[in-house]
């Protein structure tokens, strides 16, 4: 069982390549959703750290594969946001060749399917999800930024994600109200 109050949680190293890629025999959990949806700090936020992982205030900041390790116990992948349209040609291939690397040689236990409350589920939310689904891996959506939003607005919202999508776990969770990473912590610990 990972404790996560007493941690010791360090960024390992980020890769551009596969090559860089650690080794490990602890469980992986993976982090996917659009730029600037939030995955950083729901890191520092599972961390108890305010600048474990960096929070960056333009999209596109996280272009490398950041691995970060939990007590020795696990391990949290921070991938590149997906759908951000400012990147070159050169870079959007870059980016779809270290993911196809990640998902051919890493076998993570888990997926956090981020998805921005305020923007709803994208194209690229619903393969990942289908992804996730046809590969086996245990996958949960986290609604982001719930903070922007009345709790009347969030409900609907997870409501007509729940109707898509009635098989999946659907969690939230606000960089300004730490409570909420309770309920993702716990699902964690369920499925781990």
């Amino acid at each position: 069982m990972i404790n996560w109050n007493t941690q010791d949680a360090h960024l390992i190293i980020s890769c551009a390549s596969a090559s860089q890629f650690p080794e490990t025999t602890q469980k992986e959990i993976v982090m996917v959703g659009k730029s600037n949806v939030g995955k950083s700090s729901l890191i520092n936020a599972f961390t108890n750290r305010k600048r474990l992982a960096y929070v960056g205030q333009r999209p596109g900041k996280t272009r490398l594969i950041n691995f970060y390790h939990i007590n020795d116990e696990l391990l949290l992948t921070d991938v590149p946001g997906y759908g951000f349209a400012n990147r070159s040609k050169e870079e959007q291939i870059q980016y779809g060749v270290l993911m196809d690397s990640y998902f051919q040689q890493r076998h993570p236990a888990m997926m956090l399917i981020l998805i921005d409350v305020r923007r709803g589920v994208g194209k690229d939310d619903i393969m990942m999800l289908d992804f996730a689904r046809y590969n086996g891996i245990e996958h949960a959506i986290v609604l982001t930024k719930t903070d922007k939003l009345s709790r009347n607005k969030i409900a609907n919202e997870r409501r007509a994600v729940k109707k898509e999508y009635p098989d999946v776990k659907v969690l939230e969770f606000s960089s300004l109200n730490h409570d909420t990473r309770e309920p993702i912590i716990e699902y964690m610990r369920s499925v781990l």
